[in-house]
């Protein structure tokens, strides 16, 4: 598996809105369910982080994406913010969401951040424990989202 920054989203499109909609079966309350809207959210990824859209690859197969948002601020002060991770449902549990996690925080790290932060869906507990299990821990609520952050070193 090679995790890798793209220079353009176009030739991805379609794989990413197929994999996004595949790995949120079942959690639709956090994701968009159309494919026409999740077109739109990739866009926007892409627009907020071009030099940090990060593939997990293996062969021509998507595994997963993360992306690294290194302009994030957070009151006022900027913070790594990732704003999206996904793993072909076939690919969890054998690393590639660890391996995108550690791209995204080498890429915080050589942008001289010191800390990272995400949101999780407060029923999305596989995906909180993984998060802890990283280094994330709990740092407030808003509605159904939870705010999880760790410290870079």
């Amino acid at each position: 598996m090679e995790v890798k920054g793209i220079d353009e989203l176009g030739p991805w499109l379609d794989h990413l809105v197929a994999l996004y909609l595949d790995a949120y079966q079942g959690l639709g309350e956090y994701a968009y369910t159309r494919p026409r809207d999740v077109r739109h959210y990739m866009r926007w990824l892409f627009k907020r982080a071009p030099h940090s859209f990060f593939l997990a690859v293996e062969g021509q197969r998507l595994l997963g994406f993360i992306v690294a948002d290194s302009q994030w601020l957070e009151e006022g002060e900027p913070v790594g913010e990732i704003h999206e991770i996904v793993v072909a449902p076939g690919a969890r549990e054998k690393g590639v969401g660890k391996a995108l996690i550690e791209k995204a925080l080498e890429h915080f790290q050589q942008e001289g951040l010191g800390k990272v932060g995400l949101w999780v869906g407060e029923r999305n507990l596989k995906a909180q424990e993984f998060y802890r299990r990283l280094g994330f821990r709990e740092r407030g609520k808003v509605g159904h989202w939870i705010r999880m952050e760790r410290p870079l070193p």
